[in-house]
């Protein structure tokens, strides 16, 4: 008893420090005062999703999400930290206050408004793309029809070939095409993995559903694929935050939202996407 008694109070005296991780770790009352107090702001994001987010050859973070982050946290007063959980732990909510805000070109869904709550507005735009492999004999839309089809599990290009596109809840002028019918859709983690896999000489699939973005990362890098087609709709990517933390999350995501406009009207939002993209993305093509 003599020794529990002095582990017993080690243990007591944790439990604040303990409680103080789960509600984010600076003390306020809530999660922007908190981010402030703290110090960081500790964004969720991907370590393969070129050119959006990667690692670069010294293990450093970059990309387009990456300095749209870095530019939030910087007009926040703070600085930037990056953690990389799954996708569809990110996507699912509920995230026990282990990180404040994804960062991820995340495209605003009716599914995910259910876990989380997304600044406004949006801080790009982009369309999805169908890719094939070179050889493949995939050259238009309709010969995708009863093809095994990779996607990113989680993904909004998983729903969409799933013909659940009203889940999505985007604007009826942000579909460009209807899926191709018969597919078997392939999931992988994340959709970069698709023309990696291809690379790789992965054989059971030779189309992919992604951002436009990816694809022309992966061109660039010598994968051997071709675009499919035009677009087949476009997404509204935007800042997200948990609905179910611990802390009230209002003043933040409406905090965020002003910041995003912010970029928009300066046009940092604009000079990012061109450093990363070679095109304006920061434009809603709706308008």
């Amino acid at each position: 008893m003599k020794r529990l008694i002095p582990m017993l109070l080690v243990l007591l005296a944790l439990v604040p420090a303990v409680a103080g991780c789960a509600s984010g770790g600076g003390g306020g009352d809530d999660l922007l005062s908190d981010i402030e107090e703290r110090g960081v702001l500790r964004v969720s994001t991907d370590p393969n999703y070129e050119p959006q987010s990667f690692l670069d050859a010294n293990g450093e973070f970059v990309g387009f999400d990456i300095d749209v982050a870095r530019e939030i946290a910087k007009r926040l007063g703070v600085e930037a930290e990056f953690v990389t959980p799954d996708w569809d732990i990110i996507t699912a909510g509920n995230w026990a206050g282990q990180w404040d805000i994804s960062v991820g070109s995340m495209t605003v869904t009716t599914a995910r408004q259910q876990a989380l709550d997304f600044a406004d507005p949006p801080y790009y735009y982009t369309p999805a793309q169908f890719a094939a492999a070179d050889n493949s004999g995939i050259e238009t839309l309709a010969d995708i029809n009863g093809k095994p089809v990779c996607v990113g599990v989680s993904t909004t290009y998983e729903t969409w070939l799933n013909g659940a596109a009203a889940d999505l809840g985007l604007p009826a002028e942000s579909f460009y095409a209807d899926p191709p019918t018969d597919v078997t859709i392939v999931p992988l983690p994340t959709d970069a993995e698709c023309p990696q896999s291809i690379q790789a000489g992965r054989e059971d699939f030779q189309v992919f559903l992604t951002s436009n973005t990816v694809v022309q990362a992966a061109i660039d890098g010598g994968v051997p694929i071709h675009r499919v087609g035009s677009p087949v709709f476009s997404e509204n990517l935007a800042a997200a935050f948990d609905k179910s933390g611990e802390l009230d999350n209002t003043s933040a995501v409406q905090r965020v939202g002003e910041i995003i406009q912010e970029m928009h009207d300066d046009g940092t939002l604009r000079e990012l996407s061109l450093k990363w993209f070679d095109s304006d993305l920061s434009a809603s093509p709706t308008q």
